[in-house]
Protein backbone atom coordinates (compact mmCIF):
# COMPACT_ATOMS: atom_id res chain seq x y z
CA UNK A 1 0.00 0.00 0.00
CA UNK A 2 1.34 3.25 -1.12
CA UNK A 3 2.43 5.76 1.86
CA UNK A 4 4.94 8.44 2.74
CA UNK A 5 8.07 6.93 4.87
CA UNK A 6 7.39 7.83 8.35
CA UNK A 7 10.73 9.78 9.02
CA UNK A 8 9.26 12.10 6.00
CA UNK A 9 5.54 12.40 6.97
CA UNK A 10 5.88 15.76 8.90
CA UNK A 11 7.99 16.90 5.46
CA UNK A 12 5.01 15.77 3.79
CA UNK A 13 2.65 17.48 5.94
CA UNK A 14 4.27 20.80 5.98
CA UNK A 15 4.46 20.41 1.89
CA UNK A 16 1.35 20.08 1.87
CA UNK A 17 0.42 22.86 4.35
CA UNK A 18 2.66 25.17 1.99
CA UNK A 19 0.01 26.90 0.34
CA UNK A 20 -2.03 28.02 3.16
CA UNK A 21 1.50 29.65 4.91
CA UNK A 22 1.66 31.86 1.66
CA UNK A 23 -1.78 32.52 1.48
CA UNK A 24 -2.04 33.53 5.24
CA UNK A 25 1.34 35.44 4.37
CA UNK A 26 -0.29 37.77 1.86
CA UNK A 27 -3.89 37.41 3.81
CA UNK A 28 -5.00 41.56 3.73
CA UNK A 29 -1.78 42.74 2.06
CA UNK A 30 -1.74 45.92 0.64
CA UNK A 31 -1.49 47.09 -3.25
CA UNK A 32 1.35 48.82 -2.70
CA UNK A 33 3.68 45.63 -1.39
CA UNK A 34 2.97 43.53 -4.70
CA UNK A 35 4.80 46.85 -6.81
CA UNK A 36 8.63 46.29 -7.18
CA UNK A 37 10.83 48.30 -4.46
CA UNK A 38 13.53 49.48 -6.92
CA UNK A 39 14.87 48.10 -10.19
CA UNK A 40 16.53 44.91 -8.12
CA UNK A 41 14.42 44.16 -5.74
CA UNK A 42 11.53 41.39 -5.17
CA UNK A 43 8.17 42.36 -4.55
CA UNK A 44 5.21 40.21 -3.00
CA UNK A 45 3.98 39.72 -6.73
CA UNK A 46 8.01 38.59 -7.70
CA UNK A 47 7.48 36.20 -4.92
CA UNK A 48 4.24 35.03 -5.82
CA UNK A 49 5.10 34.08 -9.64
CA UNK A 50 8.63 32.81 -8.36
CA UNK A 51 6.61 30.09 -6.23
CA UNK A 52 4.57 29.03 -9.41
CA UNK A 53 7.24 28.49 -11.79
CA UNK A 54 9.23 27.02 -9.06
CA UNK A 55 6.40 24.83 -8.39
CA UNK A 56 6.02 23.99 -12.06
CA UNK A 57 10.09 23.33 -12.07
CA UNK A 58 9.54 21.04 -8.67
CA UNK A 59 6.81 19.15 -10.20
CA UNK A 60 8.62 18.13 -13.16
CA UNK A 61 11.64 17.16 -11.48
CA UNK A 62 8.96 14.86 -9.19
CA UNK A 63 7.85 13.45 -11.79
CA UNK A 64 11.23 12.83 -14.09
CA UNK A 65 12.59 11.38 -10.63
CA UNK A 66 9.53 8.70 -10.44
CA UNK A 67 8.99 7.66 -14.45
CA UNK A 68 12.83 7.99 -15.27
CA UNK A 69 16.18 6.12 -14.17
CA UNK A 70 18.69 9.11 -12.83
CA UNK A 71 17.13 11.85 -14.81
CA UNK A 72 19.57 14.87 -15.26
CA UNK A 73 16.99 17.32 -13.61
CA UNK A 74 16.37 20.53 -14.87
CA UNK A 75 18.10 24.11 -13.35
CA UNK A 76 16.69 27.54 -13.87
CA UNK A 77 18.15 31.41 -12.36
CA UNK A 78 14.85 32.72 -10.82
CA UNK A 79 16.72 36.33 -11.38
CA UNK A 80 16.57 35.83 -14.92
CA UNK A 81 13.19 34.37 -14.75
CA UNK A 82 11.91 37.21 -12.83
CA UNK A 83 13.22 39.62 -15.80
CA UNK A 84 12.56 37.57 -18.77
CA UNK A 85 9.19 35.92 -17.69
CA UNK A 86 7.47 39.40 -16.80
CA UNK A 87 6.94 38.92 -13.14
CA UNK A 88 6.63 42.76 -12.83
CA UNK A 89 3.16 42.18 -14.93
CA UNK A 90 1.98 38.88 -14.09
CA UNK A 91 -1.01 38.40 -12.16
CA UNK A 92 -0.72 37.49 -8.13
CA UNK A 93 -3.94 35.72 -7.77
CA UNK A 94 -2.83 33.55 -10.99
CA UNK A 95 0.44 32.38 -9.76
CA UNK A 96 -0.79 31.88 -6.43
CA UNK A 97 -3.32 29.28 -7.21
CA UNK A 98 -0.79 28.13 -10.10
CA UNK A 99 1.36 27.50 -6.99
CA UNK A 100 -1.75 25.80 -5.22
CA UNK A 101 -2.77 23.63 -7.99
CA UNK A 102 0.54 22.47 -8.84
CA UNK A 103 1.44 21.62 -4.99
CA UNK A 104 -1.81 19.72 -4.39
CA UNK A 105 -1.39 17.83 -7.28
CA UNK A 106 2.25 16.89 -6.63
CA UNK A 107 1.11 15.87 -2.90
CA UNK A 108 -1.63 13.49 -4.58
CA UNK A 109 1.28 11.93 -6.59
CA UNK A 110 3.84 11.74 -4.00
CA UNK A 111 0.83 10.16 -1.41
CA UNK A 112 0.49 7.31 -4.13
CA UNK A 113 4.67 6.46 -4.06
CA UNK A 114 5.73 2.92 -3.04
CA UNK A 115 8.53 3.22 -0.24
CA UNK A 116 10.99 2.19 -2.41
CA UNK A 117 9.95 5.43 -4.80
CA UNK A 118 10.65 7.45 -2.09
CA UNK A 119 14.55 6.42 -2.50
CA UNK A 120 15.02 6.87 -6.44
CA UNK A 121 17.32 9.25 -7.69
CA UNK A 122 17.64 12.49 -10.04
CA UNK A 123 20.97 14.07 -10.69
CA UNK A 124 20.99 18.20 -9.98
CA UNK A 125 23.46 19.45 -11.92
CA UNK A 126 25.06 21.65 -8.51
CA UNK A 127 23.73 19.31 -5.79
CA UNK A 128 23.76 15.84 -7.27
CA UNK A 129 22.07 13.04 -6.48
CA UNK A 130 18.75 13.93 -4.92
CA UNK A 131 16.09 11.44 -3.98
CA UNK A 132 11.94 11.93 -4.28
CA UNK A 133 12.51 12.33 -0.56
CA UNK A 134 15.40 15.22 -1.03
CA UNK A 135 13.07 17.03 -3.35
CA UNK A 136 10.08 17.04 -0.90
CA UNK A 137 12.33 18.28 1.83
CA UNK A 138 13.80 20.96 -0.70
CA UNK A 139 10.14 22.18 -1.74
CA UNK A 140 8.43 22.06 1.96
CA UNK A 141 11.44 24.39 2.91
CA UNK A 142 11.11 26.89 0.25
CA UNK A 143 7.79 27.72 0.38
CA UNK A 144 8.15 27.94 3.90
CA UNK A 145 11.25 30.34 3.71
CA UNK A 146 9.06 32.46 0.78
CA UNK A 147 6.10 32.76 3.60
CA UNK A 148 8.90 34.65 5.64
CA UNK A 149 10.08 36.48 3.21
CA UNK A 150 6.81 38.17 2.42
CA UNK A 151 6.57 38.94 6.13
CA UNK A 152 9.88 40.65 5.71
CA UNK A 153 8.27 42.66 2.74
CA UNK A 154 4.94 43.63 5.27
CA UNK A 155 7.38 44.82 8.02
Amino acid sequence: MPKVPPALQPVFLQFTEGPTFIARAIEGIEAGLLNRPGREGWSVRDVLVHLSDAELVGALRFRMVLAEERPTLPVYEPEVWKKRLHYLWRSPEAALSLFQQTRFGSAELLAQCALADWERVGVHPARGEMSVGDLLQLYSEHAMEHAAQIGGLRS
